[in-house]
């Protein structure tokens, strides 16, 4: 078994694949747009759609209430029904790890009642905006504060800060290569050390966020913030809730008789990047290997983890290879090839076109038993 990997037909070795941290364009698109939304709160309307009053601004008569994701935001759209207006930030289908607001998604975030987020770094290129936002008195609701978190062997630990060392060392490279002169190698040099400094804050730790995948642990989440919301709307939600526990109570039943297809001890996972651990522990799957070893998408991966990664696929004889937004493709795409198993694309991160969340995670559940019974 080499290093570098080759498809069958080609010998250019694989590249590492370089993610690049946005740290210096997320901090001045914060800077940006926290000035930006200043002055259109100061304006006092919500671009003629609502008004504000006090802080929080109605659209169409209702609070606003925000969420930085679509998968969870119809989880909110369930809950609150008639008693507030629900915005979701990140388009649907777009990587939540890789995304920076705009300037009129910071203006809606201000004007909301509540603010609901994944957290655990999720939205990685939210963050400075979300903390704002709490010290300035809006609140956020994080879902991944109400459950029981899934956290990372210490194997999977390892490979997970193995990928971020690899990253900050190519950065710091990269760094000292860009420096043409005395004053820029200095400015870089300055502007490495604040991206590092942000780095080691935000950090993606041991505790997997990917919670949604879980219909079990989302009816955690929804109780949680069924009280939330009830504070913060002024609403009784009690009905509400009760539907949105019991669908899923139902939607565990489905998957589980979804996934009754796959024999026993045959549910393993190679995905995109770390993100069905909550599915894997729930229904009785073992997590192989992702193409991105980490429990971000903007980590780094290079021959080395794909030429392990290839090694344990093969001794484990899975059935497929399961790709999701923000894998890089031609890589998944040789993975699959070199091991000979079709490549599946998995709704991880998005709401189909039709349907909510309850339909979303029946999808997931058809694909991955459908990709690991032969039958995709």
């Amino acid at each position: 078994m080499g290093i570098i990997l080759v498809r069958s037909h080609d010998t250019t070795p694989v590249p590492a694949i370089r993610r690049h941290r946005r740290t210096t364009r997320t901090a001045m698109a914060f800077a940006t747009v926290t000035v930006a939304a200043a002055s259109l709160v100061a304006c006092g309307d919500d671009e003629g759609s609502g008004e504000r009053s006090s802080s929080t601004v109605l659209v169409d008569g209702k609070p606003l209430v925000v969420v930085t994701y679509s998968v969870l935001g119809d989880v909110v759209s369930q809950l609150v029904g008639d008693a507030a207006t629900v915005r979701v930030i990140i388009p649907n289908g777009q990587d939540p790890h890789d995304y920076a607001p705009s300037a009129q998604d910071v203006e809606q975030m201000n004007g909301a009642a509540l603010v609901v987020a994944n957290g655990l770094a999720l939205e990685e290129g939210m963050e400075d905006v979300l903390d704002t936002l709490g010290d300035d008195g809006v609140p956020v609701f994080y879902a991944t504060d109400h459950v029981e978190l899934r956290e990372l062997g210490a194997e999977e630990q390892a490979i997970e800060a193995a990928a971020h060392d690899e990253g900050a060392t190519e950065e710091a490279s990269h760094d000292e290569e860009a420096a043409h002169d005395e004053e820029t190698a200095h400015d870089e040099e300055t502007a490495h050390d604040e991206e590092a400094a942000h780095d080691e804050e935000h950090a993606h730790g041991s505790e997997d966020p990917h919670v949604w995948t879980d219909p079990n642990v989302m009816a955690v989440v929804a109780a949680a913030l069924a009280a939330e919301l009830e504070t913060v709307l002024g609403a009784q939600l009690d009905e509400q809730l009760a539907a949105v526990e019991a669908e899923m109570v139902e939607l565990d039943a489905e998957v589980r008789e979804i996934m009754s297809a796959v024999p026993a001890g045959e549910c393993r996972l190679v995905t995109g990047h770390e993100s069905l651990g909550y599915f894997a522990d729930r229904y009785g799957c073992e997590l192989i290997g992702a193409v991105i070893p980490s429990l971000s998408s903007t980590a780094e991966t290079s021959a080395k983890d794909l030429s392990e990664l290839l090694e344990v696929t093969e001794a484990a004889g899975v059935k497929a290879i399961f790709t999701e937004v923000g894998t890089p493709q031609a890589v998944a795409v040789q993975v699959a090839d070199e091991v000979g198993v079709p490549l599946i694309e998995l709704p991880s991160h998005n709401l189909p076109e039709t349907g909510g969340y309850q339909a979303f995670v029946v999808e997931l559940a058809t694909k991955v038993a459908a990709g690991l019974t032969g039958s995709a």
